[in-house]
């Protein structure tokens, strides 16, 4: 299982032009081994996507289609058309999948295949996710349609899937010999069950914006506010700790 750690495009130090936190950790010499990152939040900052991304073991990219504000007016073939050219200049061997445009909430399933099948026509690596609005018939066909390949499913609690209902989803996805993310998936009980090959957190930025230090508690005011990159830092190796963990765990379940 590989942990991807998601938002670090948004880990900034403290201070006017203050570096990103990626490059701190790559000039203190850490090796980045799992990063996702959201083109709703990259598409401005290029040169930092470019660094992040050549300084990672692993990437994978959301489409950020979830990170507009309720109500908010959206051309989204116009979106998808931004998103499926920043696929064509930022894809490297190291990138690992760029998930879809899946907001059928929004604008429907039929639209969002349509959607699909514009960033295909660009690149193999689009990532389908699979939500309950489609069905478990639909589920079913995707492995089928995507046997051998990277498709997802969500993590939060109680919404498409619930926790005891994971591993089924699971076992039917290496029927087909997929592999399986699971967005925003970072329950320990989980995670300690299902063997998936890929999740992310962002358990580590949230920490952060909390004041707190994984597993050794709560910082100072002064210290959160005037060293913020400090806090980032300890977060950051927290969660490498985490990803370490779950890949040894189950490295012999979940095969590169």
């Amino acid at each position: 299982m590989k942990v991807f750690l998601s938002a670090i495009e948004n880990a900034q130090a403290s201070g006017k032009n203050a570096k990103a936190v990626a490059q701190i950790l790559v000039e203190k010499g850490i090796k980045m081994k799992y990063n996702l990152m959201s083109y709703f939040y990259i598409k401005g900052k290029t040169q930092l996507a470019e660094f992040i991304r050549d300084n990672t073991e692993e990437i994978l990219i959301d489409s950020g289609a979830h990170s507009f504000q309720k109500g908010t007016k959206v051309d989204w073939v116009e979106y998808t058309k931004k998103y499926a050219e920043f696929i064509k200049k930022f894809d490297r061997p190291n990138v690992v999948g760029y998930f879809e445009m899946d907001v059928d909430n929004i604008i429907g399933y039929d639209k969002v295949l349509e959607l699909r099948k514009m960033l295909e026509q660009i690149s193999n690596k689009i990532v389908p996710v699979w939500h309950k609005n489609r069905g478990i018939e639909e589920y079913k066909k995707m492995c089928q349609d995507y046997a051998g390949k990277l498709i997802a499913i969500t993590g939060f609690k109680n919404e498409d899937i619930k926790d005891e209902q994971y591993l089924m989803f699971l076992k039917y996805a290496k029927k087909y010999n997929c592999k399986v993310h699971c967005l925003g998936m970072t329950r320990k009980k989980v995670l300690d069950k299902v063997p998936f090959d890929y999740v992310d957190s962002s358990s580590w930025v949230q920490q952060t914006v909390f004041g707190r230090i994984n597993n050794k508690g709560k910082v100072s005011k002064e210290m959160s506010k005037n060293s913020r990159e400090v806090v980032f830092i300890e977060n950051y190796k927290e969660g490498m700790k985490m990803q370490n963990y779950y890949y040894q765990k189950w490295k012999k379940v979940c095969k590169d």
